[in-house]
């Protein structure tokens, strides 16, 4: 089954997002994020966190709407979107997409984004999708279409780095080794119809991005 947790960081392309909506089994709220689906009139099947984001429009709307609402504390260990995640593994979940969990603030983008890891660890298929971006978790293979004015980014998350082959790509690789923290795989692009990624060994976070 597949789930979409929509959260209270950057959606400017609405288009994206209800297009995805009309695509999953599942949808959650993640506090604030209630006001994205009200901008494309969609009803989240739930909403959870401490609802100290929502503005009255947005409480209004779930009242109005009947929709059910997990409510935790303000003072918690976890933020609203990693509580969403909780729900789907208990729900036995195998993929989710995240939207609206990337924006101004750089801990939350960064604490989402390591949220794929911590998936990936146990079985659950998941993306993060925003107006530019594509995230993904890589440990053995991936191939992505060509998509006019896309850039793609291999960022090793495995402290050895990565070995990686590449093919279809402007810069193609054959079992090269990506060091953790360098800038060796940042801003690729696919030149034939497919581009394919083979992680022989380690992790790697892949982005597929355009300006």
């Amino acid at each position: 089954m597949k789930g979409l947790i929509v959260s209270n960081g950057n959606i400017n392309n609405h288009h994206i997002l209800k297009d995805i909506a009309m695509n999953v089994d599942f949808i959650i709220c993640a506090d604030g994020g209630i006001q994205h689906l009200i901008n494309i009139d969609v009803i989240p099947d739930l909403v959870i966190g401490d609802l100290d984001s929502i503005n009255q429009d947005g409480l209004d709307f779930i009242r109005d709407k009947d929709i059910p609402v997990n409510k935790f504390p303000a003072i918690k260990d976890k933020t609203d979107t990693d509580l969403a995640v909780e729900y789907f593994i208990d729900k036995s979940y195998n993929e989710i997409i995240f939207m609206g969990v990337t924006g101004t603030r750089l801990d939350h983008t960064l604490s989402n984004i390591l949220l794929l890891n911590n998936l990936h660890g146990i079985g659950i298929k998941a993306k993060i999708i925003d107006d530019n971006n594509i995230i993904q978790l890589v440990d053995d293979y991936l191939e992505l279409k060509y998509l006019e004015g896309h850039y793609v980014s291999l960022i090793p998350l495995t402290e050895e780095g990565i070995v990686v082959t590449l093919k279809g790509f402007f810069y193609n690789l054959d079992s090269e080794t990506m060091e953790f923290g360098s800038t060796f795989g940042i801003s690729n692009k696919i030149v034939d119809d497919f581009g394919s990624i083979k992680i022989h060994s380690g992790k790697s976070l892949v982005f597929l991005s355009r300006d």
